[in-house]
């Protein structure tokens, strides 16, 4: 069993939230949680910045009863990958999140992503010939002459998707 610690990091007594830079490598696209913490095994000041995924870090709250001693949970959670049911890296809900092992969420991850290329390829093979990407909405693959973004939500939709998005909040154009 791992030994967890509680108190001071005697660096600095708050963690700063982070998103993490869109692209590919670790922690990419993902928000996240920073602390320069004080580690006795670090060379030179001892001082070392450390990096926790805002989606793990719900996790331990979403997914696990909450009779469970944090030990456990912790244990369990390490040995697991979070994943993102809807594949949207910042939709962090707890209705969003699954505690998964590693193996398994490879494969899910791939399954997604061979099924979204999918999806795309027939949405463009669908269109009518000269409509570019920029006039269709990234919501529904629909054309639509006025695209709108939403907030927390990549890419364009049209007003019908991005009001479903925003939950009738207003949206600006």
């Amino acid at each position: 069993m791992s030994t967890y610690h509680h108190g001071s990091n005697r660096v600095q007594r708050y963690a700063r939230f982070e998103h993490a830079k869109p692209g590919h490598g670790s922690g990419a696209g993902y928000e996240r949680w920073r602390s320069t913490e004080y580690r006795p095994h670090t060379p030179g000041e001892r001082r070392e910045d450390v990096y926790v995924a805002h989606h793990r870090l719900l996790a331990v709250v979403e997914c696990y009863p909450l009779e469970e001693p944090i030990e456990s949970i912790l244990d369990d959670l390490a040995e697991k990958d979070v994943h993102h049911r809807n594949g949207v890296k910042w939709d962090n809900r707890g209705e969003n999140l699954d505690p998964v092992d590693h193996a398994r969420h490879a494969s899910i991850t791939q399954k997604e992503v061979r099924a979204w290329a999918e999806d795309e390829k027939r949405q463009r093979e669908r269109r009518a010939p000269g409509v570019d990407d920029d006039d269709v909405c990234d919501g529904c693959g629909e054309v639509a002459e006025l695209l709108a973004t939403s907030p927390g939500f990549a890419g364009e939709r049209c007003l019908e998707c991005a009001k479903r998005e925003c939950g009738g909040e207003p949206i600006e154009v």
